[in-house]
């Protein structure tokens, strides 16, 4: 792990090696959630702070059933038929359960798969609810 080198951030390390994020990780941090909704944020190695934090492990079990299940809940409301490809990238928040903001590739038939963006309460009593499920934002 590398240490933060301003004299200010020296305060960030605890003890144990952990550290809290830097001025300027919080304020990226603030600018990547305010720029993408949340599904957007760089994960920040080392660090211990609650809130959004990115998520790697793409094959996890509970995160592909919310993602299903949130690719079903738009085919329901749009009348489609999308299958999940695949995870590329993922956050999540802790209350009330996981919150899980996903973008996910799924497929229409044999067209190019498309670009999608989850909002997935897994709760405490392990009920799922899709909050958001949607194409993907184009940047304007």
């Amino acid at each position: 792990m590398t240490r933060p080198t301003s004299e200010e951030d020296k305060v960030y390390v605890w003890p144990n090696g952990n550290r809290s994020r830097t001025h300027e990780e919080w304020a990226r941090y603030y600018k990547q959630i305010k720029e993408s909704e949340g599904f957007d944020v760089d994960p920040f190695p080392g660090t211990c702070e609650f809130g959004l934090t990115a998520i790697t492990d793409f094959d996890d079990e509970i995160l592909i059933r919310c993602t299903k299940l949130a690719i079903e809940h738009f085919n329901k409301k749009n009348d489609m038929s999308y299958v999940f490809v695949k995870i590329e990238k993922a956050t999540c928040s802790v209350a009330t359960g996981l919150w899980y903001y996903v973008t996910f590739q799924a497929v229409d038939g044999e067209a190019e798969p498309k670009i999608f963006q989850a909002k997935v309460l897994y709760g405490v009593q392990r009920n799922i609810k899709v909050a958001l499920c949607r194409l993907k934002p184009t940047a304007s």
